[in-house]
């Protein structure tokens, strides 16, 4: 099965509605929860998503997604080993940077993000949403 790492922002684009770019990360979350491909998240996208989410939507609901997450995706743990990987890595973005390494270690075959500039190329493949369907459907 197909192992897919997927950037906080994607799973905020389903949370928020966020009409210009729901369709593909409706797709994406889909083809998770239904088992066609594994969607690895980091760890560290639980706790991101969960403060933006309780700034719109109250603590309360903001773990109900945290929850539903939990639920769709695979968490992949953020321990020492990633973390001194992450520092050492010549990135802008520091989570960016935790990401990349939290991929490397679930053996995703790439990163699906709406935003490919923030990573390094040199691990895996950085693709978007519509990139991932143009090549796997």
């Amino acid at each position: 099965m197909k192992i897919v790492f997927l950037d906080t922002n994607i799973l905020l684009d389903v949370m928020l509605h966020r009409e210009e770019f729901l369709p593909d990360a409706v797709r994406l979350w889909a083809d998770c929860e239904e088992g066609r491909i594994r969607g690895v998240i980091s760890a560290i996208t639980l706790n991101n998503m969960h403060f933006i989410m309780r700034k719109r939507v109250g603590s309360i609901k903001a773990l109900d997604y945290v929850r539903h997450a939990l639920n769709v995706f695979a968490v992949e743990p953020l321990d020492d080993t990633i973390l001194r990987l992450a520092v050492d890595m010549p990135c802008k973005d520091f989570e960016d940077a935790i990401q990349t390494f939290s991929a490397v270690h679930a053996k995703a075959q790439c990163i699906v993000t709406r935003n490919p500039s923030h990573f390094s190329h040199h691990y895996l493949p950085i693709i978007t949403p519509r990139e991932y369907w143009d090549i796997h459907h």
